[in-house]
């Protein structure tokens, strides 16, 4: 490094340093819409319309490409349709304008599934997909560069078992296989393979870009092997490249590197080097300003620090504190702050203290800080159940600079072109790049952190056709300039609406933009400075300075009559029992209308019936869907009390339900619980208290699509699922599913967040089956239900299931009103995965009566002249089923007549005994007597006795 060029270097980095402010994300997931996103490692951030936002381009399950497009900030992204890249995860990804009509194409690639270039059309709305002419490729990180530095942008691509792949521009946008244009073997000689991650970069800081390579191969196990040393190719100047064999760059690293980035880590105006290793730990090298690299892994603080298996590791300044910080993907993540003084700290607490498996960045909501893209595949590009991420930088008061550039001699992207930034913190230099790290995309945007200063002294743009353009005026902070090559510049255009943008049918919104140019060119081909529109969509303009320079302005959205149906909320259950409530809750409107008459945004419901709200939209009524409110009976018991004798139990009934005794008509002693009480022996009239406890179970319903339709095919490598949402808590009992092999898999409940909620796994036999799932569902939406693709992997050797999934006959949603509602797959409406007739399960209800009292009284009349014999009498068992023990313990002798009679006394039966005296029994059967409650009457010649007795 030149330590000598900036001596404000130490105390503007300990001014800095002093200021700079912890660096936190938000996940903002909200503003790309419903649908989970699940990428595999190669994910791409850049502007894709040209209109100076930073969009997402990201591969669903790693190969279905849709680009969310930035509208304005922190507003929500508009997607595009998508394009399958392939059937299986792709490894690599990058993006750039081959044919230079202003809009990105991409390419991707997997495990020998061919070199694939989504193009963009001339009005870059959709893409049409071409495979290259080249050798079967492993792919692994790729790029687009100006190899030959004719204008056109070229392609490079990491081969993971030998020689790397160039494919140059014939200069209409057409990429060619050009294996002579770079001598990539090894040296000494070898297969040539172990290709893994590839930097562009002006790597001696000589004006041109060189090339790159780390190099990792498995089952190698020495450093000195070849395929795992690290190649540096530097550009000659002339179109040719001459590889450093004797390191005198120090990059000569025979670890097994994964990637490999260049960044300004100290503001001296040349690129320092980082490399993710797996076997040891990860370097940082400094560059002395000539290309010669030294190790301050261990001076920096970094050594050991990475840990993990990384593959992903990239210079961005964060905190906007004018120093880069170094971001870290993997199985395990880290964001390592820049001191300033070439030292950096770990930051922790980040992401949710999840770990991010690969990412891109960019701004995406253009407020100057560096945002993240994550994924969260498994290593190394298998998608997890984990959604991507969009993780805000929530920024601080530190200052930025950006610039979009615009080639015009150089590829109109101006990859390769080179930015310093003169200020009080040294020189600050950038690349535009098209293709980093391993096999992702981050912005081509032109970022700097600037700290607190105060002023810009000057910017010096080094273009690729080696046309330098230098910039002092117009460099106010915190602000993206358009600079197209030759030295236009153009400050940010920003288009405005004269009242909102939210208007109604009829009504129209004049658009214009605050500064005079010579031309304007709307999106709606209008040429004038002020447009008036009253259709929905995006509109922006292009506008050209009287020097000749263009650019995009933002994009203004017109919604044109708002579709505002208003939901309702349940504060508790929907079905509750006679007594109860629930609070129904519309969402936010300027007023409620609902069909009970009520005006209040929520209402407290006691009463069965169905219920829904009017709101009043700024265009319209809207009617919400109504919820049906059940209120089950809670009926009290019909009981029957009792009269008995001095001293005698007395036996109380009640019907209906579980029926609970009790001490009290509130709180107080639960005695019983049964149709029968009897109580201990009475003194005096007593009264007790009955309740009456009913069980409601709603029948089992079905949702979803009853059976398999369309191709048994499926992709092996996709694990679909079904997204739904849960609007009453339900049992998930059971589902059909089809399988091409038996075998286990794991069945896995995701909630909103992604989170495995509850799983299980289940033998699946080959063919139709119906399995037990049993998955206890919560209130929620966005809900997910799929199998747990390492276990497929396991299990079966492969990402997916191996389970039918429906290709025709999909019509989403499937629905249970007010239950459940099955919304969409990963791959939108036109699929249905694995999860066939899904068996909802209701939870029971219970509902308790209020007490009602039951009397004993006590006949003190008639029990005053009991026989004394009466008092050692017992009748057992009773209830009972008619066999009927009857014990004296002092019986006076003699004649016994038994009688049975009804409740109302009648008699039904009689029987004369003589009984011994004294202690004894005799039996009776009463078997073929009808249930029911009768007395049993026994008579001497000294009284009569009666007992109730109960028959069951």
């Amino acid at each position: 490094m030149n330590h000598l060029r900036w001596p404000l270097f130490l105390a503007a980095a300990l001014f800095s340093c002093q200021l700079s402010a912890q660096t936190q994300f938000i996940n903002r997931n909200d503003l790309l819409g419903p649908d989970k996103h699940f990428s595999g490692v190669a994910i791409a951030v850049l502007d894709m319309n040209g209109d100076g936002l930073d969009d997402i381009a990201r591969m669903d399950q790693g190969f279905y490409l849709t680009v969310a497009y930035q509208t304005a900030p922190n507003q929500s992204f508009v997607s595009s349709s998508g394009i399958d890249m392939d059937n299986g995860s792709q490894w690599g990804m990058c993006a750039g304008d081959l044919d230079n009509n202003g809009f990105p194409d991409v390419l991707t690639g997997g495990a020998y599934d061919g070199i694939k270039i989504a193009m963009a059309n001339t009005g870059g709305t959709a893409f049409d997909l071409l495979t290259l002419t080249g050798p079967g490729t492993f792919v692994q990180g790729v790029n687009f560069a100006d190899i030959n530095n004719d204008g056109w942008l070229d392609a490079f691509v990491c081969h993971d078992d030998g020689a790397s792949r160039i494919f140059g521009n014939d200069g209409a946008g057409n990429l060619v296989y050009q294996p002579l244009w770079i001598d990539l073997a090894t040296v000494p000689a070898s297969d040539n393979s172990g290709n893994y991650g590839s930097v562009w970069s002006d790597v001696d800081n000589d004006g041109d870009l060189d090339l790159y390579i780390a190099h990792c191969r498995q089952g190698v196990s020495s450093p000195t092997n070849p395929t795992r040393i690290n190649q540096l190719f530097l550009n000659n100047g002339d179109g040719t490249y001459t590889q450093d064999v004797t390191n005198a760059s120090g990059l000569r690293i025979g670890a097994q590197s994964w990637t490999a980035d260049f960044g300004d880590i100290d503001n001296d105006g040349d690129f320092d080097c980082f490399i993710t290793n797996h076997d040891v730990t990860s370097q940082l090298l400094e560059n002395d300003g000539a290309g010669h690299f030294t190790d301050i892994t261990i001076a920096a603080g970094l050594k050991d620090s990475v840990t993990g298996t990384p593959i992903q590791g990239v210079f961005r300044d964060f905190d906007n504190d004018g120093y880069v910080d170094i971001l870290v993907a993997g199985s395990r993540s880290h964001l390592f702050h820049n001191n300033g003084d070439k030292t950096f700290s770990r930051k922790s607490g980040l992401f949710d203290n999840n770990d991010i498996e690969s990412f891109a960045l960019g701004d995406l909501n253009h407020d100057g800080f560096q945002d993240i893209y994550a994924g969260y595949a498994e290593i190394f590009t298998d998608p997890s159940n984990t959604p991507d991420v969009l993780w805000l930088n929530t920024g601080n008061d530190n200052h930025y600079f950006g610039l979009n550039l615009r080639g015009v001699q150089s590829n109109r992207n101006a990859v390769g072109a080179k930015v310093i930034l003169y200020s009080e913190l040294g020189a600050q230099v950038r690349e535009v790049r098209a293709g980093e790290s391993y096999g992702i995309m981050n912005s081509m945007q032109i970022h700097f952190g600037l700290g607190q200063i105060s002023a810009i002294d000057s910017v010096l743009v080094f273009w690729p056709s080696g046309i330098v353009d230098t910039l002092k005026q117009g460099l106010a902070l915190d602000q993206y300039l358009t600079v197209e090559e030759g030295g236009c510049v153009i400050p940010q255009v920003t288009a405005f609406s004269t009242g909102s943008t939210v208007i109604c049918s009829g009504e129209e919104v004049t658009l214009f933009v605050t500064d005079a140019y010579k031309q304007y060119l709307w999106s709606t081909g209008d040429t004038t400075a002020t447009i008036t529109v009253g259709d929905e969509g995006n509109y922006s303009v292009t506008v050209t300075t009287n020097e000749g320079c263009s650019t995009a302005s933002s994009v203004v959205r017109i919604t044109v009559d708002p579709v505002e149906i208003p939901a309702i909320t349940a504060i508790g259950d929907s079905v509750f029992c006679a007594g109860g409530f629930v609070e129904l809750v519309s969402s936010a409107a300027s007023a409620w209308q609902w069909n009970t008459g009520d005006t209040t945004q929520s209402i407290v419901i006691t009463e069965p019936g169905s219920y829904y709200v009017t709101t009043q939209g700024l265009c319209d009524q809207f009617e919400s869907a109504a919820i049906e409110v059940t209120v089950l009976d809670s009926p009290v018991p019909l009981t029957m009390n009792d009269t008995v004798l001095l001293q005698t139990p007395a036996t109380l009934t009640a019907n209906g339900g579980q029926v609970n005794w009790y001490d009290a008509p509130v709180g107080g002693n639960l005695l019983f619980t049964g149709d029968t009480f009897m109580t201990g022996p009475l003194t005096a009239d007593m009264t007790y208290w009955a309740s009456a406890t009913t069980v409601y179970d709603q029948p089992n319903e079905f949702v979803g699509m009853v059976n398999h339709q369309g191709s048994t095919i499926g992709d092996p490598q996709v694990n679909g699922a079904i997204y739904f949402d849960c609007l009453t808590p339900f049992r998930l009992s059971k589902v059909k599913v089809y399988a091409d092999i038996a075998a286990e898999r794991k069945i896995d409940l995701l909630n909103t967040f992604g989170q495995v909620i509850q799983t299980k796994t289940v033998f699946i036999p080959s063919g139709s089956s119906v399995i037990d799932l049993g998955f206890d569902v919560p209130v929620g939406q966005n809900l997910s239900l799929e199998t747990d693709a390492q276990e497929n992997i396991v299990g079966l050797g492969t990402y997916g299931p191996q389970l039918y999934r429906s290709s025709q006959s999909v019509m989403y949603p499937y629905t249970i009103p007010n239950v459940v509602r099955l919304t969409s797959s990963p791959f939108g409406l036109n699929r249905y995965y694995y999860f066939f007739n899904w068996e909802i399960d209701y939870y029971e209800h219970t509902c308790t009566s209020d007490r009602v009292p039951v009397s004993a009284v006590v006949d003190t009349i008639n029990g005053t002249s009991m026989p004394g014999w009466a008092q050692g009498l017992s009748v057992y068992p009773n209830p009972g089923n008619g066999a009927v023990t009857v014990a004296f313990g002092d019986f006076e002798g003699g004649d016994l007549n038994i009688s049975l009679l009804d409740v109302r006394g009648a008699r039904l039966s009689a029987l004369h005994k003589e009984q011994a005296a004294g202690e004894g029994a005799l039996y009776l059967d009463f078997t073929a007597v009808p249930k029911g409650m009768y007395w049993l009457e026994l008579a001497t010649r000294s009284g009569v006795v009666r007992r109730k007795l109960v028959l069951h």
